[in-house]
C-alpha cells in the first residue's frame, strides 16, 4: 500500500505549487523517494486521533526526551518529530530540539508557540532545507489565517523575502494542540534573507532590552540584532551611530527627497508600509516584529513582514480595531517621512497602481479558511474560545468558525473602501 495522496498538491503562501513531499534532507531527496511504502517505516511516534480525526492537513507529532515539559524560551529540549498523513506516518523519525518562542504569545496564551531546530538541514513540505523553523499557535486569531494571508500579500507585492509556511495539526507528547502554522524563521541564509555577509538583520523591540544583542538609540528605541550573531561592541556601535544619525535627521521639520533616498530603499519601505497599514497591524507601528536589513554604506531595506495575529481589526491598542483611520503612518520613522510631500505621493501612487493585490486578500480568506475548515473544528474543540469575548486577546465572540472567517472578510472590504476614499 502507498501513501494517502488526497493532499498531494499544496499551494504555499509564496504562490507556488509543490508536490507534498513531507521532508527533504541535505541531499534534496524527498520523503516519498526515501520511503517507497508505509511498510518501510519500521519506527513511528504514536498518534491517537480518536478525539481529533484527520482533517485533510498534515499532522506533526513531536515527543520530547522523557516527555519533558517545555517551560521556557531558552532551554532547548531534545525531541523527535514525525509527519503523519491520514492513516500512516509519511516520514521517518527526525531528531531536533524544541523550545518556547514568542513574547505575549508565550507569556499570555495557553496555546504556546515553539521554535524547533533539526540536527541537520531539513526541508519540509517542499520548502527549502534549513535547521530552523517555527510552530506558530495563532491563538489570538480566531480565523487562524491572518499570518498566512499577510505573507501571501507580501509575496504578491514581490517583497524580497516572504516566509514560506504550511498549516499543520500538532501533537506534542501525545497531547493534541490544534492547528499551527509551520513557518520559516527570520534569518540570513541563502534560501531566506539572502544578503551580503556584512549585513545586519535588526528588529524593533520598542521597550525591551534583550541584553548583549540590544542597542538603545539616543531617542530611546531598542533594537535587537539578529545578525551578525554575537555582534562585537564595534559592530553594535556602528549600527547605533547610524540609527542615531537617522533619528537626528528625521527630527528636523523638513526632510529632503535625497535624504530619504540616501537612508532608505524606497521600494521595500513602501511595500512594507502598505502591508502593515492595510492590515492595521499594531506591532507594525514600530513596536515589535518589524525587521530591516542594513549593510554599512548601504540603505535600510525593510522586511520581512512578520506576526499578524493581532491585525485586521481585533486589537484595541493604538485604535487598531476599526477599518477606518490611518495607523502606521503616525509612528516613529513614518511620522517623519510623511512630512515629505514626494514620499506621500509615492505612497499614494503605489496603492493606486497595486490595489488589486490588496483586493485579492478577500478571496484568499476563503481559500485558506476553507482549506483548514475541518481542522479548525478540531482546534476549537481543543481550545473552545470562539465565543470568548472577555479578555484582551479575544474581543469578539463568534458562533462558528465560518462567522469568524466572514467577519475578517467584511473588515478587509471595509478597510479597502476606506483607503480608496481617503487616500
Amino acid at each position: 500500500m502507498g501513501f494517502d495522496t488526497s493532499e498531494a498538491i499544496s499551494v504555499y503562501s509564496d504562490g507556488t505549487e509543490s508536490v507534498n513531499s513531507s521532508m527533504t534532507s541535505d541531499t534534496g531527496s524527498t520523503a516519498t523517494e526515501m520511503i517507497s511504502s508505509r511498510d518501510t517505516i519500521k519506527n513511528y511516534l504514536p498518534l491517537n486521533d480518536t478525539d481529533y480525526p484527520y482533517a485533510g492537513i498534515p499532522r506533526i507529532v513531536i515527543e520530547t526526551e522523557y516527555h519533558r515539559e517545555i517551560n521556557d524560551r531558552e532551554t532547548e529540549i531534545p525531541a523527535k518529530l514525525q509527519i503523519w498523513g491520514k492513516n500512516v506516518p509519511e516520514s521517518e523519525i527526525m531528531e531536533l530540539t524544541i523550545k518556547g518562542r514568542g513574547n505575549s504569545s508565550w507569556k499570555d496564551m495557553p496555546k504556546k508557540s515553539y521554535k524547533i531546530e533539526f540536527l541537520s538541514k531539513t526541508g519540509l513540505f517542499g520548502m527549502p532545507p534549513n535547521k530552523d523553523w517555527a510552530l506558530i499557535s495563532n491563538y489570538a486569531d480566531k480565523s487562524l489565517i491572518k499570518n498566512t494571508i499577510s505573507y501571501q500579500l507580501s509575496n504578491l507585492l514581490e517583497m524580497d523575502y516572504t516566509p514560506k509556511n504550511r498549516f499543520i495539526e500538532l501533537y506534542l507528547n501525545s497531547d493534541y494542540l490544534g492547528v499551527y502554522l509551520l513557518v520559516e524563521t527570520v534569518k540570513i541564509s541563502k534560501t531566506r534573507i539572502n544578503v551580503s555577509p556584512n549585513t545586519y538583520l535588526v528588529e524593533f523591540d520598542k521597550h525591551i532590552d534583550k541584553g548583549d544583542q540590544t542597542i538603545k538609540t539616543k531617542g530611546g528605541t531598542f533594537f535587537t540584532i539578529h545578525a551578525p550573531k554575537n555582534a562585537t561592541p564595534s559592530e553594535l556601535s556602528t549600527l547605533k551611530n547610524h540609527l542615531d544619525s537617522l533619528e537626528d535627521i528625521l527630527s528636523s521639520e523638513h526632510i529632503s527627497d535625497s535624504t530619504i533616498a540616501h537612508f532608505f530603499d524606497i521600494d521595500s519601505y513602501i511595500k512594507h508600509y502598505w502591508v502593515q497599514e492595510f492590515s492595521k497591524n499594531k506591532d507594525g507601528a514600530f513596536l515589535f516584529s518589524v525587521y530591516f536589513t542594513w549593510a554599512p554604506g548601504g540603505k535600510i531595506k525593510m522586511g520581512p513582514v512578520w506576526d499578524f495575529d493581532g491585525a485586521y481589526g481585533v486589537n484595541p491598542i493604538l485604535d487598531a480595531k476599526p477599518p477606518s483611520g490611518w495607523l502606521i503612518r503616525n509612528y516613529y520613522w513614518n511620522k517623519a517621512l510623511f512630512r515629505n510631500m514626494h514620499f506621500n505621493r509615492q505612497i499614494q501612487d503605489y496603492w493606486l497602481s497595486n490595489n488589486t493585490y490588496f483586493h485579492s486578500t478577500i478571496e484568499l480568506v476563503d481559500t485558506y479558511a476553507d482549506s483548514i475548515a475541518n481542522a479548525a473544528q478540531n482546534n476549537f474543540k481543543r481550545w473552545p474560545i470562539l465565543e470568548e469575548a472577555s479578555n484582551k486577546l479575544h474581543l469578539y465572540p463568534y458562533a462558528t468558525y465560518t462567522e469568524a472567517k466572514d467577519t475578517l472578510k467584511q473588515w478587509i472590504k471595509a478597510r479597502i473602501k476606506w483607503i480608496d476614499i481617503n487616500l
